[in-house]
């Protein structure tokens, strides 16, 4: 059997066949509905829950399901997050005056790398209670277990920016197709088993705000690293993605 793969193997039917799957809601007891393919949760049931069910079935949602899940209402304290935003506009503020006004690999937009240590050096009391969140910490446990390290930015998405193009996350999202293709593909797959990526909205985010993109069930094909730059993959994303407001 063939472990090695370049960009010659990846195959848009395969792919579609994938993507094209429907959640099964019964499969998720615990969550409050399903839309658009997502699971959707209510945070009461995370602070609540303390058996391994509700972990296992996040992790059964990330695996073999749809991809991601939607946890309604996991940061319930909005001066807190009211607080986080306004040292976040103040770091960006300090920033731009010390260095030149570019926007990042995905558009005019602010962005805020290691946001986590930023927010820390400037308000450690806002730093504990913002990451303290037990939400957070369930959801992160649930698929990467106990010890698990946090990285985190900030990405503000101006007015008339340009959307995100398709693309998967580290590890190994941001190489090149000839180094992908240098992984086996169980390594490659295996990368997605090491990182949980997931989105904190401080404000209500409808459509026209532009919400986060997503594919629901594209990460279980195998190729996916592989995929994610070609151009017919990107236009079958742009015709079958979702967005959660």
């Amino acid at each position: 059997m063939n472990s090695f793969f370049d960009s010659n193997d990846v195959n848009l039917s395969a792919f579609a066949e994938v993507c094209e799957q429907t959640t099964d809601a019964g499969a998720y007891p615990r969550s409050a509905s399903v839309v658009d393919n997502l699971v959707i949760y209510d945070a009461d049931g995370f602070r609540t829950d303390s058996d391994s069910g509700l972990k296992s079935e996040l992790a059964d949602c990330l695996k073999t399901g749809p991809g991601v899940f939607v946890v309604r209402g996991a940061f319930a304290n909005q001066p807190m997050l009211d607080r986080c935003s306004e040292c976040f506009a103040q770091i960006v503020a300090r920033e731009a005056a010390q260095s030149e006004q570019r926007g990042d690999h995905f558009g005019n937009n602010q962005r805020i790398w290691n946001s986590l240590q930023k927010t820390c050096l400037a308000d450690p009391q806002l730093f504990v209670e913002y990451y303290s969140n037990p939400v957070l910490h369930l959801a992160s446990e649930a698929w990467l277990g106990p010890g698990y390290r946090v990285t985190a930015q900030m990405n503000n998405i101006k007015p008339g920016g340009t959307a995100q193009t398709a693309h998967r996350d580290y590890h190994l999202g941001f190489q090149s197709v000839a180094t992908i293709a240098r992984y086996p593909l169980h390594a490659q797959v295996m990368s997605q088993c090491l990182t949980l990526q997931g989105a904190i909205a401080h404000t209500e985010m409808p459509i026209e705000s532009g919400p986060t993109l997503l594919l629901p069930f594209s990460q279980q094909y195998p190729l996916g690293y592989l995929a994610a730059g070609s151009s017919e993959f990107t236009e079958y994303f742009s015709k079958h993605r979702v967005q959660f407001p």
